[in-house]
């Protein structure tokens, strides 16, 4: 080493996070997204969603299994999955989120096993004390997921990365995410199955999220410059990123506001879908991208 030591260089190595995050990263928040607003729109109004609810469970615990799947697959060796089980950290966003998962999966799973039975009609009768246990298990995996859409970006946020480090807004930008992409996959699915009560009662909820949405993406965006100039010091890169934002927010708003026909609604939400797929994708390709690496001067980058 020379005179200026380590201090203009990252210390830290970049982590083999790669494609199969970013989809973790969505598809954790289409998941719980989907449960929170699907669960806390029939616990309020039963009777405008309570139809529409019961299509938008099992809808989630698919996504919940994908989430897991990619989960594991990134582990390297998925085989070690359960060692996160094997211990509980209070303390440790990565231990927490384990656990929130692990606990959200369960009750959900129990709202799909008792919808399953009532559809196939394995009940002897309508039994009231059944219903009692889907809105208890209903309730039960409200904190979880919240916990669930919560942890990764206060995992990330907690790192030693250049960018994350500094993303302060990354929790609270996923959170709010993923109540917005829960909303619009749950308008989706109501335009989709012919629930058009829930369908028109979420559209302008939906709008809203979408617009508040650029609140704390725009709060992130400020904690992502000086990382992002360090990528681009040109400032393409900072330049691009809010037009896409503001792109990818302005279109589908303006075709909610329009109030067009399903084929409309489903693009809009599709840009939604895609927008978010882009943003996770940046976000978990800051620290690859970051000159300056301490290996890059011994030409081990």
């Amino acid at each position: 080493m020379t005179a200026t030591g380590y201090a203009p260089f990252e210390v830290s190595k970049a982590p083999n996070w790669h494609g199969l995050v970013a989809l973790d990263l969505l598809f954790n928040n289409l998941a719980t997204g989907l449960f929170l607003v699907a669960a806390i729109a029939e616990l309020v109004a039963p009777a405008t969603f309570g139809p529409a609810a019961r299509l938008a469970y099992p809808v989630a615990l698919v996504l919940l299994l994908t989430d897991l799947s990619l989960l594991v697959l990134d582990l390297g060796d998925p085989l070690r999955f359960h060692h996160m089980l094997r211990v509980f950290k209070p303390g440790s966003p990565m231990s927490l989120g384990t656990w929130s998962l692990t606990a959200f999966s369960l009750p959900l799973a129990v709202v799909v096993a008792i919808e399953a039975v009532e559809v196939l009609d394995l009940m002897p009768g309508p039994s009231a004390s059944i219903e009692v246990v889907r809105k208890a298990a209903v309730i039960a995996g409200l904190l979880p997921a919240f916990g669930s859409a919560a942890y990764k970006g206060v995992l990330f946020s907690t790192s030693a990365q250049p960018g994350w480090r500094d993303a302060r807004w990354l929790g609270g930008y996923l959170v709010n995410s993923a109540l917005m992409l829960g909303t619009a996959e749950w308008f989706a699915l109501s335009l989709l199955g012919g629930y058009a009560r829930a369908a028109a009662a979420l559209r302008v909820p939906l709008a809203i999220l979408l617009a508040l949405n650029v609140i704390p993406a725009g709060l992130l965006f400020a904690d992502l410059r000086a990382a992002m100039g360090r990528i681009d010091p040109g400032g393409k890169l900072a330049a691009l990123v809010p037009t896409a934002c503001i792109g990818t927010t302005l279109v589908p708003l303006a075709l909610l506001l329009a109030g067009g026909g399903t084929a409309w609604m489903i693009v809009a939400v599709s840009i939604m879908l895609i927008g978010a797929l882009a943003a996770r994708s940046l976000i978990l390709k800051i620290p690859h991208a970051i000159p300056g690496r301490l290996g890059e001067r011994h030409g081990r980058g």
